[in-house]
């Protein structure tokens, strides 16, 4: 999902526009192609800087940002290290320690010893030292898109990042579609009725600062709306969260639906669904025997999974001094673990805080690190995906 500073609308008349399909949007989204195309073989952080300078072409950084954002998902990143980045870097440091290295020439001689022992070549040492920095790693491959469809993915995108900021979602659809329906189920409790051979549903929740867990469900839902006929869709959006007002999105298939494409878009939900097998959106998901505990409880899907409220489950784990931190529960103990798990980690990949948080009891990573503060920069590759701190305190 989109981060917020790639959220580009219009607003007007307490209404949100993010369609984008001008003659100037098409161009933006032709050179950032070649410049991806471009960067292949150079490093991210070139690649990053040839971004960068599309900014001051008289774009929109926030629409630049979101359109590099939907590239990224197509581009395949790898470290070109011939030896451990740590070895290299131990290497040098202890060669660098027998002498002052205080010119090039002496820089130059300390990594040419250290390069002798290590077996090595000079260069291949360079290469080496700092390959394990995200910005160092190499463009191995891009996926080019057509421009069309980079805004036709990007507009999928924003869409679902605005739904997502949303607190009530309609939609209406001809005939009848199951898959639909329980998809729609997943996001909170929902509604359905039919008249005249359309369908409607409605459902509600709570605005939260955890709108990247919510997104990836909203994903599943347009992804389905969009391989049906007559469709549309209305939502109450309060943007920005907090301390943003209430305006309404309004997309029709027939109109606005033709300049948005799933893509590349995660085709299964990050949040794996509790519930083994479909059922109606009007009847209650099966009560487990037991509550949720462990320090950690995600508001939202335990209420989903028990039949209750938010209101209700927080009732229910009221005296066992847990602090809420915006829809998770979690206690003082864990989230003073998981902070200083997460403070000291050098691999910030998903794959690798999911197995540190799995190691401290947290069996859901996604909802629980965003509760924290932590925001997850999600590649097409979800396990290589970044995670990084968006503030402190709390």
């Amino acid at each position: 999902m989109l981060a917020p500073e790639h959220i580009r609308v219009r607003r007007r008349k307490g209404t949100l526009k993010p369609i984008y399909a001008s003659e100037d949007e098409l161009g933006l989204a032709k050179t950032l192609v070649s410049v991806h195309r471009d960067a292949v073989e150079k490093t991210r952080r070139e690649l990053k800087e040839a971004v960068s300078d599309c900014e001051e072409l008289g774009y929109d950084y926030k629409l630049v940002r979101g359109l590099a954002s939907i590239l990224e998902k197509r581009c395949a990143f790898e470290s070109r290290a011939v030896i451990r980045p740590q070895g290299a870097r131990k290497a040098v440091f202890n060669e660098a320690g027998r002498t002052v290295v205080a010119t090039e020439e002496k820089r130059n001689r300390a990594m040419a010893n250290a390069a002798f022992r290590l077996g090595i070549s000079t260069l291949e040492l360079e290469q080496s030292l700092y390959a394990d920095l995200d910005d160092e790693q190499t463009l191995a491959g891009f996926e080019a898109h057509e421009p069309l469809d980079l805004l036709k993915e990007y507009n999928f995108a924003l869409t679902v990042a605005l739904v997502a900021h949303g607190k009530r979602l309609e939609v209406s659809y001809k005939g009848k579609d199951r898959g639909l329906e329980d998809a729609v189920g997943r996001l909170g409790e929902s509604r359905v009725s039919r008249s005249g051979g359309v369908s409607r549903l409605v459902v509600e929740w709570r605005p939260s600062n955890r709108s990247g867990y919510r997104g990836s469900l909203i994903e599943g839902v347009l992804s389905k709306l969009l391989q049906l006929e007559g469709w549309a869709l209305s939502v109450a959006v309060v943007y920005p969260l907090k301390v943003g007002r209430a305006y309404r999105l309004e997309i029709k298939g027939d109109v606005e639906g033709g300049m948005m494409s799933a893509g590349s878009q995660r085709e299964e939900p990050l949040i794996p669904d509790v519930r083994r097998a479909p059922r109606s959106v009007s009847r209650p998901a099966p009560k487990p025997k037991t509550r949720p505990s462990g320090g950690v409880v995600v508001v939202d899907d335990v209420a989903r999974r028990m039949g209750l409220t938010e209101s209700e489950v927080r009732e229910m784990y009221r005296g066992e001094n847990l602090l809420d931190q915006g829809g998770v529960l979690i206690s003082r103990e864990k989230k003073e673990a998981v902070l200083e798990v997460l403070g000291g980690a050098i691999d910030m990949r998903f794959d690798s805080v999911r197995r540190i948080l799995r190691g401290l009891g947290v069996k859901q990573p996604v909802p629980v690190l965003e509760a924290l503060g932590y925001e997850i920069d999600w590649n097409r590759d979800r396990g290589e995906s970044l995670v990084y701190r968006l503030k402190r305190g709390g």
